[in-house]
């Protein structure tokens, strides 16, 4: 037996069935206990912050727990599910909130009074606002399922937003309307800058006493990126997908300087006066370009080179950093894990036939 929110969604979009199923055995445990629970992004403005893990055994699965709250007003829970069926959760909105949902190997299917607010496949992020009583999201059964939360109240979006960017716009006209809605015209693939920082949200690697610094500063920027690049996205017209030659040229150029000064490369005002051009302009063409944003081109031709070394053993793992231009050993060693899965110690005890154990 379905719940009657979700015989409401599955009645106004009748090719869901297609699709999306439960298995009988978390059909019948879902009609004892729902999946059903209130939000209220008001209990995270005034308590204390705290990290904790859980892992969740309900419906014929198993989820990983991982929770962040931070007193500010935010709320982050990345989970890793394990389950042998779809499955759909009913979310009772006590007060108005965004949630920047991150679909890192999930899918989602939002809705608000059975139509659709959006859907995400993996891979893929958008922002939610949530305002009417009852949320209702859909998801389809996968082999390691992950995906973030960052929950956000409204009251904290308006100290982050300044009040003068067009990103209020689509959000005003929602509250005016009193209606649920996507956040961004179209979701966003989840950049390596993006992931990196839900990692380093989700692994919490610090000292205790300065894990709220850390994870109010991770989520800052966690959020200030997502809205560079989608207002990135958007600043691009559609004649412009096509680059010119000249364009093609000029971002060949700062490719080019990048490599040639790795170990100590411009800065992006630094890059941008000298090939004669502006930052926007640089940032949006070289990713255009080549798929990554400077920052990112530039830590991966960094580490290349650093795992070059290493396989040849002719440089000590400080000193290949120092070269490289990384001033903290240990920012190094995360990057190159970061981008190979390995730490340089590994690279380095196996290109000298060490054994490794």
């Amino acid at each position: 037996m379905y719940s009657t929110l979700l015989y409401k969604v599955l009645d106004n979009n009748k090719l869901i069935g297609d699709s999306w199923s439960l298995d009988e055995k978390v059909k019948e445990e879902m009609a004892e206990i729902p999946p059903y629970y209130t939000f209220d992004i008001r209990a995270f403005c005034d308590t204390p912050f705290q990290f904790k893990e859980n892992v969740l055994t309900q419906y014929q699965s198993q989820m990983k727990i991982s929770e962040i709250t931070l007193p500010l007003g935010a709320h982050v829970l990345h989970g890793q599910l394990d389950s042998t069926s779809d499955g759909y959760i009913c979310i009772d909105v006590a007060t108005p909130y965004v949630q920047f949902f991150f679909a890192l190997n999930s899918d989602r299917q939002y809705y608000s009074n059975g139509k659709s607010l959006g859907k995400l496949l993996p891979g893929q992020m958008q922002a939610f606002l949530f305002l009417s009583e009852e949320i209702v999201g859909l998801w389809h059964k996968r082999t390691d399922e992950r995906f973030v939360e960052v929950n956000i109240s409204i009251d904290l979006l308006e100290k982050w937003i300044p009040k003068h960017d067009d990103l209020w716009s689509p959000l005003r006209s929602m509250l005016d309307r009193n209606q649920s809605g996507s956040l961004f015209s179209q979701p966003l693939t989840i950049s390596m800058n993006q992931k990196y920082l839900l990692q380093d949200l989700i692994e919490q690697t610090l000292s205790e006493e300065w894990l709220q610094l850390y994870s109010t500063a991770k989520l800052m920027e966690l959020i200030a990126r997502t809205f560079d690049q989608y207002k990135l996205q958007e600043s691009v017209p559609e004649n412009e997908i096509e680059l010119s030659e000249d364009r093609i040229e000029l971002m060949a150029k700062a490719k080019t300087i990048l490599e040639n000064r790795m170990s100590d490369p411009p800065s992006l005002s630094q890059l941008s006066a000298e090939l004669g051009t502006n930052e926007n302009y640089l940032k949006k063409y070289f990713k255009l370009c080549y798929q990554t944003t400077i920052h990112g081109y530039l830590t991966k031709i960094r580490v290349q080179k650093a795992r070059d070394f290493l396989q040849k053993g002719e440089k000590p793992i400080n000193e290949i950093s120092r070269f490289l231009g990384y001033h903290n050993p240990a920012h190094f060693s995360a990057s190159f894990k970061k981008h190979f899965g390995v730490t340089p110690r590994l690279i380095q005890q196996l290109s000298k036939g060490e054994r490794v154990g």
